[in-house]
């Protein structure tokens, strides 16, 4: 029988550090619905009711302050703060605007995947497109497959449960990746349906990909799915459309997921305001303190209701008697803690949320964020690649072929504002002149500094300039002096 649902150790190992980023990125309410798991129970071994109450109450004051969520949300501004540089093939353009299926966008898709690389190190994009009933070793015509499209779907870190590399004719491939998803069960009531799981198997075998789902309950000799896809000429893909994206590498290994010191650290954070919130609950309350010289009957007998705090309220507490109000002063070595950990959180990324002085030059800021930014940037270019190669397996879909050089799609590495001056643009216009660089490499610098759209590629710009008049530097000039010497 098929083991599909099996689920590889690296996997196994990993997924209690990614599901600590992500309830740490969802925030407050996640963070607490774990309990135990993330602030212990001052008393375990105590299963009373008062006990498990108490519990409860200190749940409810710990203040989780979502440090890591903050930052995966500049991060990720930081990336698309620009523009990322796009050009597709006019059969594949669709992309751009729907690129998934269900409307969501080129940049969207790519959005989702640096937060998931931010949060777990890693993800993966699988290319798909709709399957066709027909005899083996045959392909749907034109007119059976008018309307549809190949589309990209992406693959969190905690839906990829198993993989596989193999060396073949000396190149290393991935010969197998099982997905983990769920389906919406049909019910007689269009609004009752329950949600079961399945479990997507691409694997290559002699050299050809197969494509299997099954469904969890149902009979596992039996796959729901089991289609050998082909290309638009017909032809059998020689690999999986699958490609994974990473933190450090695009390979299947697993990096370390960039946010997970500081969720850790968030976590710990958690667990002082906790302590911090319930000593100054207790520690504020105020307490009477009374003496008095007089017997346990003649007090009842002369303070019938007891002692109630209250101006209005008056007692008798003998000839040498007094009461005072005594309030417990609350500790700071908790609040030490918790400033220590703040401290922590900014030493090891979350420095995006940190208010700056005035003074800082703009060379300082790239200094201090340069650690943050050399992972960063390495996301954005690993989620690009991975993202571009996708589209490649799209192209073979729609035409059969894959157009490596009319294929542009890069997201922005420019975290700072760069600035050129006049002088610098001249420098560069001097530079292609000389034939140092070629005019592309001046328009790449134009575009990442700001003085060209980002999104306005070479083909744009010449387009643009062959519709326009011819600039007339002599006329220009005589206006000019003609302007001076009135």
């Amino acid at each position: 029988m098929a083991n599909y649902k099996n689920v590889r150790k690296e996997y196994a190992d990993a997924e209690k550090s990614w599901q600590l980023v992500k309830d740490c990125v969802a925030g407050s309410r996640a963070v607490k619905e774990r309990g135990r798991l993330y602030l212990p129970m001052p008393d375990p071994t105590n299963e009373s009711e008062q006990n498990l109450a108490d519990y409860d109450s200190l749940i409810a004051r710990a203040m989780f302050l979502n440090i890591t969520g903050r930052t995966r949300q500049g991060l990720i501004g930081a990336v698309f703060r620009k523009t990322a540089e796009i050009d597709l093939p006019e059969p594949v353009a669709y992309l751009i605007e729907n690129a998934s299926g269900d409307g969501t966008s080129l940049e969207q898709l790519s959005k989702e995947a640096v937060g998931e690389d931010l949060d777990t190190g890693r993800g993966g994009f699988f290319v798909d497109y709709p399957t066709k009933e027909m005899p083996e070793g045959l392909r749907p015509t034109r007119a059976q497959t008018a309307g549809d499209r190949a589309h990209i779907h992406i693959y969190e870190a905690l839906s990829i449960i198993n993989w596989r590399e193999d060396v073949i004719d000396g190149v290393r491939k991935l010969t197998m990746v099982v997905l983990a998803e769920c389906y919406n069960t049909e019910n007689e009531d269009e609004f009752v349906f329950e949600v079961k799981n399945q479990y997507r198997a691409l694997t290559l075998e002699d050299g050809k990909y197969r494509h299997r789902v099954w469904r969890e309950g149902e009979n596992a000799e039996q796959p729901v799915l089991d289609v050998w896809p082909t290309d638009y000429s017909g032809k059998a893909f020689d690999h999986i459309p699958f490609h994974f994206f990473g933190a450090e590498s695009n390979d299947s290994r697993i990096d370390k997921a960039p946010l997970e010191d500081l969720a850790e650290v968030n976590i710990l954070h958690y667990g002082n305001s906790a302590t911090v919130e319930e000593s100054g609950f207790i520690s504020s309350q105020p307490t009477v303190f009374f003496t008095t010289d007089i017997e346990h009957e003649e007090f009842q007998k002369w303070n019938p209701n007891g002692i109630q705090v209250g101006s209005k309220r008056g007692y008798s507490l003998g000839k040498n008697g007094s009461a005072t109000m005594v309030q417990a002063s609350e500790g700071q070595l908790a609040r030490t803690l918790m400033i220590d950990k703040e401290n922590q959180m900014l030493m090891i990324g979350a420095r995006i949320v940190q208010q700056t002085s005035g003074q800082e030059t703009a060379e300082a800021a790239r200094i201090r964020y340069s650690s943050d930014n050399s992972v960063l940037g390495t996301i954005a270019g690993n989620v690009s690649e991975a993202l571009k190669l996708a589209i490649l397996d799209a192209e073979l879909y729609m035409t059969g072929t894959a157009n490596e050089e009319g294929t542009v799609f890069w997201l922005n590495q420019e975290f700072f504002d760069a600035t050129l001056t006049s002088q610098d643009v001249l420098a560069l216009i001097q530079a292609w002149q000389q034939g140092i660089i070629a005019k592309a490499d001046v328009r790449t610098k134009l575009r990442q500094t700001g003085w060209v759209e980002a999104d306005r590629n070479d083909d744009d710009i010449d387009a643009d300039r062959e519709n326009e008049p011819p600039v007339e530097g002599e006329e220009i000039s005589n206006e000019t002096n003609s302007v001076t010497e009135g």
